[in-house]
């Protein structure tokens, strides 16, 4: 049995501070195997999330005009970072930071053999803005296996499993109360229509590997663009009552990127995994001091987070007594 790791949640050293001090983008103190954190998954779980826009003020940290390399294949590529403010990295090294976090922490991640989480979710889908939904989920990485369990929302009681390679590739979803007894479990097509018509992303983009797999695809077309945004890395923030970065990137129009205006992302730092990711849309005649309100395009948020948790074949099958779907033959 692989025991979970433990290690000190407030680890001494701040990342941001070495990078400043010793002028380089070295995360190796940071390549270790994540460990188990969190509580079990539950309704209240997102009543933990902080204000995702509202950011606490920045600690003092030592102040040095170091010079950073770049982690990309140019070696030589160098600049000197701007030291105004320590605890904050803006422009292309926000960015570079980052990505270079989520590129080691999709690494890392895909060493935990399975999780549970419980998931909050709001999406806008054709103009309009759904209600949050609170989803009790559990993930496996080989073969890729998911379970999930709305909690509320408008599709409380819906239940949903899908094994790579098993059931004919279908997603297997039966709609909660009065429906899912008279229908059952439904076999649909993970990337129909009918799926589609409940989510932004197919079930098989479930999970922190491939959210942070989407946010790199974005981040990668930037740096390699280099222009046409604003960044911003804030250093000594929490989500869950877990120590984080936030990554904040605005872009500059539409032209630039056409789906996001704007990207607000918690970085977990023992994880270095996307825990809790806003994005906004564009929008004409927006009211400035409401636009975020106005334009919220997908709130994604994992809480309770627990790894290693030895899920088994009956954890992902629909013939599970205790998920009571009704399997027609």
């Amino acid at each position: 049995m692989m025991r979970k790791r433990r290690s000190n949640r407030y680890p001494g050293t701040n990342f941001l501070a070495v990078l400043i001090a010793c002028g380089a983008l070295a995360i190796a103190h940071l390549n270790s195997d994540p460990i188990a954190i969190g509580g079990s998954p539950n309704e209240e779980s997102v009543n933990l999330m902080p204000p995702v826009l509202a950011l606490p003020p920045t600690p003092s940290l030592p102040q040095h005009n170091a010079v950073a390399q770049d982690s990309s294949d140019d070696e030589s590529a160098k600049e000197v970072l701007p030291a105004e403010n320590p605890g904050v990295l803006k422009g292309i090294w926000a960015l570079k930071m980052t990505s270079t976090l989520l590129r080691k922490g999709t690494k890392s991640f895909t060493k935990v053999t399975d999780y549970t989480a419980s998931l909050y979710r709001q999406e806008r889908l054709n103009g309009v803005l759904g209600t949050g939904q609170t989803i009790e989920m559990k993930l496996k990485h080989e073969p890729f296996s998911l379970y999930m369990k709305w909690l509320s929302g408008d599709e409380k009681g819906q239940q949903a499993i899908y094994v790579e390679d098993q059931n004919d590739g279908k997603l297997l979803v039966q709609p909660g109360g009065i429906k899912g007894r008279l229908t059952g479990v439904l076999k649909l097509d993970p990337e129909g229509s009918l799926a589609m018509a409940q989510s932004r992303h197919p079930a098989t983009q479930a999970g922190l590997v491939e959210l942070a797999k989407t946010i790199l695809k974005f981040q990668e077309e930037d740096l390699k663009r280099g222009t046409g945004f604003q960044c911003e890395l804030v250093d000594n923030q929490t989500f869950d009552d877990r120590p984080c970065y936030i990554f904040t990137c605005v872009y500059d129009s539409e032209e630039i990127n056409s789906v996001y205006r704007k990207s607000v992302i918690y970085v977990d730092k023992e994880l270095s995994m996307p825990v809790c990711v806003k994005n906004f849309c564009w929008a004409k005649d927006a009211n400035p001091e409401t636009i975020d309100d106005e334009t919220l395009l997908e709130f994604y948020a994992y809480s309770g987070l627990e790894l290693y948790k030895q899920l088994e074949v009956a954890d992902f099958d629909a013939k599970n007594r205790s998920y009571r779907m009704r399997v027609r033959r």
